[in-house]
């Protein structure tokens, strides 16, 4: 692992995990760093300590993930989605299909201060999870359904913050993404997201064939990539932002106060 001082502007090396991880979830909960998935070994959770630099295991997954995103709220630390990797003690006795979706549209909630698991969430209406962040005291899901995309609102407050008609747990649809023409939902596609303040932005780091060009016969495929989009949270409305000055594939996105 390394850390990037934003003040500073210097990168140095820190501790590695206790595991080696591909592809798994990370938050931050009071200060401290919550990896869980991406390990075909084991099922542990670890916390990383920055005063210390040190790691330790506090816990084991309900469910071993790979290709999940990782989120948090109000001292719980969200595993979403992602593909099972590994033996479990899931039930077995469910075929793999379902299980497969059991995975890709769900999400397991770790209450670190307590220590323990809360029950895992489902995502209203299936779909892969593509994409995740949190803010404002909701978990804001992106998930595909191979020819369009939705996008959902977990209520993440727990019971001690929630307001008068709302509730921990709730689940709301909200107004789909609205991707450009050429852009075609497939399995080349990726996207980040990220929450800033009382806004969400959508970054699609990994592009796709431009059915524009295709559809016009030229032997080019074209390659559509960096769309910023960003969600108004308190409006309720998309719009679109500045492309990204540079293609990074695969990237994480992640907001510092600077």
């Amino acid at each position: 692992m390394i850390r990037c001082d934003t003040w500073t502007a210097t990168v140095g090396p820190k501790s590695a995990m206790i595991f080696p991880r591909k592809k798994f979830a990370a938050a931050v909960v009071s200060g401290k760093i919550y990896v869980s998935g991406g390990a075909a070994r084991t099922s542990a959770v670890e916390e990383y300590d920055p005063c210390s630099d040190s790691w330790r295991v506090v816990s084991d997954a309900p469910r071993r993930r790979y290709g999940c995103v990782g989120t948090s709220v109000d001292g719980v630390f969200y595993v979403i989605g992602g593909l099972k990797i590994g033996s479990t003690g899931d039930d077995t006795s469910r075929p793999a299909g379902a299980e497969a979706r059991v995975y890709a549209s769900s999400m397991d909630l770790y209450d670190v201060a307590a220590g323990g698991w809360l029950r895992s969430r489902a995502v209203p209406g299936g779909g892969c999870v593509v994409a995740a962040c949190a803010t404002e005291g909701h978990v804001y899901v992106l998930t595909s359904h191979a020819v369009e995309l939705s996008f959902w609102r977990f209520d993440a407050r727990r019971p001690r913050r929630t307001a008068r008609g709302g509730g921990f747990g709730e689940w709301r649809r909200m107004k789909s993404p609205p991707l450009p023409a050429q852009v075609r939902l497939d399995s080349t596609v990726r996207f980040s997201c990220v929450g800033v303040g009382d806004k969400v932005v959508v970054v699609q780091v990994m592009g796709c064939i431009d059915d524009l060009l295709r559809r016009g016969g030229r032997s080019t495929r074209g390659v559509k990539e960096a769309l910023v989009l960003v969600y108004d949270t308190a409006a309720g409305e998309w719009s679109r932002g500045p492309d990204l000055p540079q293609v990074i594939r695969r990237a994480a996105c992640v907001c510092v106060e600077c």
